[in-house]
């Protein structure tokens, strides 16, 4: 097992827009409300009849996702919209689906069973383009079409591209933390941090049987105190199996579990040892102690 390093970061990302994406918009979205206008408010109602406005939602960012089950692009765009909700849901940003789908048991079914998008979902229920409304409020010509809604409920952006609406995510997210700032934070620096690794180290048993690696990427929240909460794995990257001679041996359908509980038990540690940290010195806005959420790649 490689030894784990646990190094403290923030996002720092640029609102990076390629030619494509343009390109995308320019054909597809060319008519959506324009940034730095006031979103229209609405009332629409959840599967079980719930009624939903977005002035529910003052005081945070808002992800509007204007998609259907019965629409091709939209599926293909469900996992990266999964991993915005994963990484920003928590982040003050709220997510919410809102389908032209006419058939209610097809709707459920697909952001339920199939899909798991476990976001606010809503619809009119009636046919886009003859029925709805909420399509002509925000000018949808084209789904899957996403709208970034500011705390003010201004528009942030509107675009037919999630690659678009990713690179408006992560440019809300602070500057990263250099190392000397990581070592000033966790208690005794540099020196604090190894005792702590050394201390904390486990490599899951299974995991070790199938030499499976891998960087798993967790969010964690310090209070004004310091006390680290709020342990949850944002993402695993750089996944290998190492023992190919027995993974090799093993059934297509044997090879994908064990994959599967390879990965579920490292992230499971990394939240463990993230979970275990002693209070970091708290973040400071002004001189003043401030509440702070923080990014950590735990390496197997």
């Amino acid at each position: 097992m490689k030894k784990i390093i646990l190094l403290l970061s923030l996002v720092l990302m640029s609102m990076t827009v390629s030619a494509q994406s343009d390109s995308l918009d320019a054909k597809y979205g060319k008519n959506l409300l324009k940034a730095g206008s006031k979103a229209p408010d609405f009332k629409l109602l959840t599967a079980d009849k719930k009624e939903i406005c977005l002035s529910d939602y003052s005081g945070s960012y808002v992800v509007l996702d204007f998609w259907a089950s019965w629409c091709p692009d939209c599926r293909k765009d469900i996992p990266a919209m999964k991993a915005l909700f994963n990484e920003f849901g928590d982040q003050k940003v709220k997510f919410v689906g809102i389908s032209f789908d006419t058939d209610r048991d097809a709707w459920i079914n697909a952001y339920w069973n199939t899909y798991k998008m476990n976001w606010t979902q809503l619809s009119e229920l009636k046919r886009w383009k003859h029925g709805t409304t909420i399509d002509r409020l925000y000018h949808v010509d084209w789904i899957p079409t996403m709208y970034l809604i500011d705390p003010d409920g201004r528009i942030v952006l509107g675009t037919v591209d999630i690659n678009r609406l990713r690179a408006a995510l992560q440019r809300l997210a602070p500057q990263t933390l250099t190392m000397e700032q990581v070592e000033d934070l966790f208690p005794d620096g540099k020196q604090g941090l190894g005792k702590f690794i050394d201390a904390n180290r486990f490599y899951p048993p299974f995991c070790k049987k199938y030499k499976a690696t891998g960087r798993v990427i967790c969010r964690f929240t310090t209070s004004f105190d310091g006390k680290v909460s709020g342990a949850k794995v944002i993402r695993l990257e750089d996944f290998n199996i190492g023992n190919t001679k027995k993974f090799g041996k093993l059934t297509p359908e044997r090879q994908a579990e064990v994959v599967e509980k390879c990965q579920a038990e490292l992230r499971d540690e990394a939240v463990r040892e993230v979970n275990r940290m002693p209070n970091w010195k708290p973040a400071t806005q002004n001189g003043r102690p401030v509440q702070a959420q923080y990014l950590i790649p735990v390496e197997f």
